[in-house]
């Protein structure tokens, strides 16, 4: 199973970087790094029009697949763990059979934490 999660993380990785990658190449306003590959002229790589539409569909594939890897891998990761209620551990540990009844509780004794010790009285 590390195997699978592995894998799919370095393509998670690789994946990232090519959506970074094509975002930055996307014209915007100002041109962006598109103009690298034709995006300002007609005569560059795949023209003016076939670099948009390239760019915009390789980023929407590219999203999908981002977004499809991220709940796979959040989903493996937290298959695993198995959630318990803090109750319930203090339950196990201590159970109510165990524990003294309320009638036999002295509630107008300072609780100290600490047992089978005296507190001295605070001098000031």
């Amino acid at each position: 199973m590390i195997i699978v999660k592995s894998i799919l993380l370095f393509i998670h990785v690789i994946v990232s970087a090519l959506l970074v990658i094509t975002i930055l190449l996307q014209a915007s306003k100002g041109g962006g790094l598109s103009g690298t590959f034709g995006g300002q002229s007609s005569t560059g790589f795949l023209g003016s029009r076939g670099t948009a539409s390239a760019l915009s569909t390789m980023t929407q594939y590219l999203a999908g697949g981002f977004l499809i890897l991220s709940l796979v891998l959040s989903m493996m990761a937290g298959g695993s763990q198995r959630t318990e209620s803090v109750t319930q551990k203090v339950l196990e540990q201590s159970p109510a059979s165990q524990l003294p009844a309320v009638e036999d509780l002295d509630f107008s004794a300072p609780s100290t934490g600490e047992s089978d010790s005296e507190t001295e009285p605070i001098e000031e």
